[in-house]
């Protein structure tokens, strides 16, 4: 099946700055980029909520929220983490 893909989706696309790659410059950029992202959410979700309780179950944010929360509960024992 061809793909749908056209020049001018293409076009559009990198028009706004899109990323063909988030691997470019490698992966630890990349986990960088996307935790500035998801840092700018929670911005934007408190800015709205009035607090950062994101409900673990609201999608990729709120995965994103309780996975901080549980890297800091491990730093805090003193336990492996990435944080």
């Amino acid at each position: 099946k061809p793909s749908s893909m056209t020049d001018e989706r293409v076009r559009q696309l990198e028009s706004i700055g899109f990323q063909w790659s988030i691997y470019v410059g490698g992966r630890d950029k990349a986990l960088e980029e996307l935790w500035n992202v998801r840092f700018r959410e929670v911005e934007a979700y408190k800015v709205k909520h009035g607090h950062c309780n994101v409900p673990a179950r609201s999608g990729a944010l709120g995965y994103w929220v309780s996975t901080q929360r549980r890297k800091y509960r491990l730093n805090k024992e003193g336990k492996p983490s990435s944080m």
